[in-house]
């Protein structure tokens, strides 16, 4: 359908040399291609015992069903290059990790597992019923996709009890990633939106009846006609048009569900408070943001009366402050409008101090601009993004937390394998 191979377009793809991770970010371009290209294409089951071992790690064995699931899931998944030895290094590393969180005594219950495959298949805007039901008419089977989730969200919970509490992420580290970030503009999606309230608080009627009119809807067309009928938003007797919207003004929950979804897609069920929301994204844009308009600046300004003397006290000036706040030592006793001090989107700050300002690095200063008198000495105290464009720090550090945490994994995972008995059958 249309409408599913539209949302199912959505899922992001990480690979480490070639290798699909699990708990990773999958992108399935097409999927519902894929999955016919697959039908062409799938594995023919061995012609003897499926079940007959291939590999063994550590003396546990890896059969030829296994080995048959995991090039068809790769398959399915749209994955490049030699299937079958990616398969094969993916059950090796799979088994590893388990091996480790049995050393570890880790275990991970059957309703974290549950929520991880709604998790992965809500990537393509998909329940875990419709994407089991969907790779299981290509051959695939539950349990390979239950044991590919378990063993990446595994791995995650033995990385960090392993690495976790000896890992630190220093303000000072936050402080040059967001100084790094540069926001090249903000997404605006034209978006319809379907409203389903909650009863009491429970919102769980209200989610069984958005799959139902999911299933049911397949165009724009037919997603206004349903919101005409079912929506309680404002937005109903529209067809559920709510117009342009930013992407960062949405509920998080709402961007989560939107961010990947192409046009002519419909989102996830949305559960925010007290409803449900599903949206169908019309067209995609991005607010037009030049190179500094999503950068503030951070500068001051201290003025020194022209006259024989000015040059000598800008150099005083200069050599006493390293920074914007050593002008306040500078300036004091003398009238406050001799330092200003302001802070402002960089594309509002016009002309001469402009000009100079976009010559500067924090820290530095600038004494060519004379103004009605006096002499300025421009200094840029810092540059960085906007304030309702920069990170949230908390995001930043779990981001950077991660990024420390997968370097570890990856040599862990490598130790693992070097220690390991590994056989062909």
């Amino acid at each position: 359908m249309q409408a599913k191979e539209a949302m199912a377009r959505q899922m992001t793809a990480t690979t480490d040399k070639g290798i699909l991770q699990p708990g990773a970010r999958l992108r399935l371009l097409g999927f519902g291609l894929a999955m016919m290209l697959a039908l062409g294409t799938a594995v023919p089951p061995a012609m003897a015992n499926p079940f007959k071992p291939v590999m063994a790690i550590n003396d546990r064995v890896i059969t030829q069903y296994e080995l048959d699931q995991r090039i068809l899931f790769l398959q399915i998944l749209q994955q490049q290059g030699d299937l079958p030895e990616l398969a094969r290094t993916s059950l090796i590393e799979d088994r590893l990790r388990l091996f480790a969180a049995e050393d570890a005594g880790l275990r991970i219950g059957p309703d974290q597992v549950m929520a991880g495959m709604e998790e992965f298949a809500g990537r393509a805007n998909l329940s875990t019923e419709e994407f089991l039901k969907l790779t299981g008419e290509m051959g695939l089977a539950a349990e390979t996709f239950r044991d590919f989730v378990e063993a990446g969200m595994i791995w995650r919970e033995v990385v960090r009890a392993k690495y976790g509490a000896g890992v630190t992420i220093t303000e000072a580290e936050i402080d040059r990633a967001i100084a790094n970030f540069q926001p090249t503009g903000a997404s605006r999606l034209q978006l319809l939106e379907l409203v389903l309230p909650g009863v009491n608080g429970d919102l769980s009627g209200a989610q069984a009846l958005a799959r139902r009119l999911q299933a049911q809807i397949e165009t724009e067309a037919d997603f206004a006609a349903a919101a005409r009928a079912n929506s309680a938003g404002d937005t109903a007797g529209s067809g559920g048009r709510i117009g342009w919207q930013r992407l960062t003004d949405l509920p998080e929950p709402a961007r989560q569900a939107l961010a990947r979804l192409a046009p002519g897609g419909m989102s996830r069920p949305v559960l925010l408070e007290d409803r449900v929301v599903v949206y169908w994204l019309v067209e995609r844009g991005e607010d037009p943001l030049g190179k500094t308009d999503g950068t503030s600046v951070d500068y001051a300004q201290f003025l020194v009366p022209e006259g024989p003397n000015s040059e000598a006290e800008l150099a005083a000036a200069r050599a006493k402050a390293d920074t914007c706040d050593d002008l306040y030592t500078v300036a004091k006793g003398l009238p406050a409008d001799r330092l200003i001090r302001e802070s402002q989107p960089q594309s509002a700050v016009g002309g001469d101090i402009g000009a100079v300002l976009a010559t500067l690095d924090a820290g530095e200063t600038s004494t060519r601009i004379s103004r009605a008198g006096w002499r300025v000495l421009v200094m840029l105290c810092s540059r960085g993004p906007a304030p309702d464009l920069e990170p949230d720090r908390e995001v930043v550090r779990e981001q950077l937390l991660n990024q420390r945490l997968s370097a570890l994994a990856d040599v862990y995972l490598e130790e693992l394998r070097s220690e390991a008995i590994i056989t062909e059958k």
